[in-house]
């Protein structure tokens, strides 16, 4: 309560208070509501370890579910108000036709009320055990005759239970892990241009991120990219993600790949990696079919190189493999990139994004470098020419 007390008083919906040199206000529920309102305050209680009724508890008379009620009368209210200020921008003033008009909304708002009520008795009611399950174990309290295992406590009568926020239970211990992950390339970022020069980071990407012109159709149709492309001008150093084994190194080019080194690595280690990457793009994905996170092993794939320092063997993570290279339908291109990606197999993974999971989900990202790559792409113009 004193930590709730400081948020909402260093909070800026107190400012003018403070100013005035006033003692801080008595808070109400209204108080602490306006507060969560607010990004900046909600964030910090977000982090406070708080105790309230489970959604798994209600009386018997469902009444925090009854208030939802009220909702359903507000809103038919506000829809009435609406559609008669539309009526009267429209100049529609027949009796008949307005009251016609509000009658399918009452009709509408009494077939959503039925629904709700059909909601609460056959899903809601039957799913709130808490109360049942904290009678049985007041009932019978748990016995726990293992000294080494914590007694489990007993359900609150109340339905009230201690939630904490996640991050900050995390950020309360400052455990040190050894990090298992090295990125492929230093600084790994997205390629700022496509290979027709345009600026679409979003290329690049997982996903259904790409088009092309279907000249039958003739309109724009989704393309698939089944890697993340990371900008490296040619002969970038690549490096072990993890420890693996070298599985092949070869030229697949009748599939674009150019030339593509494959490394085994270890299931357990591939998840340990896992950052806390977001989607970035509409059309970009988590996986394709087929992708399972909880395999043994899994295989990274690096693509377009232009030659590898090792074909055999076993490595270690951060050890240098290879140099990035323009090979395969790459060659030539404007945005010089390291295609990677994470599979089920070392090869054949099958069409589009099958078998495969996105690497951005285990590289971690780094802001793009606009300027170095705008060098880059007039430098292999230049060259072309």
């Amino acid at each position: 309560m004193h930590a709730l007390h400081q948020i909402l008083t260093g909070t800026l919906i107190y400012s003018t208070q403070r100013k005035k040199g006033l003692p801080p206000p008595t808070f109400t529920e209204r108080d602490l509501k306006e507060a969560l309102r607010r990004s900046w305050a909600a964030e910090l209680i977000g982090h406070l370890l708080v105790k309230y009724e489970s959604e798994w508890y209600a009386d018997e008379a469902l009444s925090k579910w009854n208030e939802v009620d009220e909702l359903f009368e507000e809103e038919r209210q506000q829809k009435k108000e609406m559609i008669e200020a539309g009526l009267n921008e429209l100049g529609i003033t027949q009796p008949y036709l307005r009251d016609y008009v509000f009658k399918l909304v009452d009709e509408a708002f009494k077939y959503i009320q039925t629904n709700w009520k059909i909601e609460k008795e056959q899903r809601i009611k039957p799913s709130l055990w808490w109360k049942e399950v904290a009678q049985a174990q007041a009932q019978n309290p748990t016995a726990n005759t293992d000294t080494n295992t914590p007694k489990l406590s007993n359900l609150s009568a109340d339905g009230k239970a201690w939630f904490i926020h996640p991050v900050a239970m995390v950020d309360y211990f400052n455990i040190e892990t050894t990090k298992l992950w090295h990125e492929p390339l230093e600084n790994p970022q997205r390629t700022y241009y496509n290979s027709s020069r345009d600026i679409k980071p979003s290329n690049g990407a997982f996903g259904y991120v790409r088009a092309f012109w279907n000249e039958e159709l003739k309109k724009l149709q989704k393309k698939i990219h089944n890697g993340l492309d990371l900008f490296a001008d040619i002969n970038t150093p690549c490096y072990a993600c993890l420890d693996a084994e070298i599985i092949q190194y070869k030229n697949e080019g009748s599939s674009g790949y150019g030339n593509v080194l494959v490394l085994k690595v270890n299931g357990e280690s591939l998840r340990a990696s896992v950052n806390d990457y977001s989607l970035e793009f509409t059309d970009e994905v988590v996986s394709g079919n087929g992708f399972n996170l909880n395999a043994d092993h899994f295989y990274l794939r690096y693509c377009h190189l232009s030659s590898a320092v090792l074909t055999t063997g076993n490595v270690k993570a951060g050890e240098l493999i290879a140099y990035t290279g323009d090979t395969g339908n790459a060659k030539g291109v404007c945005n010089p990139h390291l295609h990677f990606e994470i599979a089920m197999k070392a090869s054949g993974n099958g069409i589009g994004l099958i078998n495969r999971y996105n690497p951005a989900f285990f590289v971690n990202l780094q802001k793009i470098n606009e300027d170095l790559q705008t060098n880059v792409k007039e430098k292999r113009l230049k060259e072309k020419k």
